[in-house]
């Protein structure tokens, strides 16, 4: 298969309101196929007009079907699994809390096989944030099944975040992607290098190369890398890079929210943000709300998704990640990057000299539960 230069149609989208009512919207357009990945889908207005649309969906013949993180949406086993496997929604989980006995869909038979399956499963999780309609449509972002990203819901509280409608050659990657994970089938055989506009972490080996690219792309950098992520805990080579590329006098900023929903996290990112802003490396803190968009801006090379920062997404999750390929669209997020810029404030390096000493052990000791983050 030919690699594109550029998607065939790229929509990018900054306001999830848009998002998911434009998704929902092709979900009831939807002809023959719908498949959906997501880490977290909890009760609330979006999850039930997600429901309302995908069971309308599989009603009127289209196949759905579902893949669930048991462990980021520890309640779809009570609240949505039996009505959506009822109105025809085929349901699978990619791993699952040990302690339910019973047998889901898409695990193994055998009581022994099932347990098995869960161990082997507790540490890497699905955190894709995907849904492909009829096999031509993908759209992928950092927004879960979740009311926490409406701002018709939380208003200004809304937490921040980018989705992307494409349609391309490489939409079938997703795809064969979605199957492996759904079924338990075997590993993809295409082999994803940097040029394809599709990044995925679908097996250890791709995880190798996944990272070993993405350091790479950050060792070519030439003018800038800017990235916004809500978690901010790097391996040790990501920040030897960024630590170079600063001395080099590439433009380096990194912008993390000012309060986080994992309370841990603060504390763990603080070193390292600590070590980057006292190298040169422009360190920024989003004021207005909880930015939970992951975004990457290497040179001329933009990436959203839903990978994170830390080593959970580079180690053990499966992610997927979109290269946006149209310039309107890179333009909006250069300026979006700028007045969430704009709306922030500097690191406050010069305060850990102020910290009491328990405080800078509490911080030094928390740096290492990094592996965990």
């Amino acid at each position: 298969m030919a690699v594109p230069s550029i998607w065939v149609y790229e929509r990018l989208y900054s306001d999830q309101d848009d998002y998911f009512h434009d998704l929902i919207q092709a979900i009831h357009a939807a002809q023959s196929s719908i498949e959906m990945e997501t880490y977290i889908y909890e009760r609330g207005f979006l999850a039930e007009r997600m429901f309302n649309a995908l069971t309308q969906a599989a009603a009127r013949g289209v196949t759905v079907r579902l893949l669930i993180d048991g462990i980021g949406s520890p309640n779809f086993v009570t609240d949505y699994e039996k009505p959506f496997s009822d109105l025809g929604v085929k349901v699978h989980y990619y791993r699952l809390l040990p302690w339910i006995f019973r047998k889901l869909p898409g695990e193994p038979r055998s009581f022994l096989g099932r347990i098995i399956y869960r161990i082997a499963r507790l540490n890497k999780g699905n955190h894709r944030k995907m849904c492909l309609i009829d096999k031509k449509s993908l759209w992928v972002g950092s927004a879960n099944i979740s009311d926490v990203h409406l701002r018709e819901v939380y208003g200004d509280k809304a937490w921040r975040d980018l989705g992307v409608c494409v349609q391309g050659p490489d939409v079938e990657l997703a795809h064969e992607a979605f199957n492996q994970a759904f079924l338990r089938g075997r590993p993809l055989k295409v082999k994803l290098r940097l040029p394809r506009l599709l990044s995925l972490s679908q097996t250890f080996l791709q995880r190798r190369n996944r990272r070993r690219e993405q350091v790479q792309r950050l060792k070519n950098a030439s003018q800038r890398i800017w990235i916004e992520t809500p978690y901010f805990v790097p391996l040790a080579r990501v920040v030897r890079r960024l630590l170079k590329k600063a001395q080099e006098g590439v433009d380096v900023r990194i912008m993390v929210p000012l309060e986080s929903d994992v309370w841990v996290i603060p504390w763990i990112s603080f070193s390292y943000l600590r070590l980057l802003a006292a190298h040169g490396v422009k360190v920024y803190e989003y004021k207005p709300g909880f930015v939970h968009q992951k975004l990457y801006l290497i040179d001329d090379w933009i990436c959203l998704g839903s990978t994170n920062l830390n080593h959970r997404s580079f180690l053990h999750d499966l992610e997927l990640d979109v290269v946006i390929t149209h310039d309107e669209n890179k333009n909006s997020l250069e300026h979006l990057f700028l007045q969430h810029q704009a709306e922030s404030i500097a690191f406050p390096n010069q305060l850990w000299k102020t910290f009491p000493w328990w405080k800078k052990l509490a911080y030094n000791i928390s740096w290492y539960f990094s592996y965990w983050a």
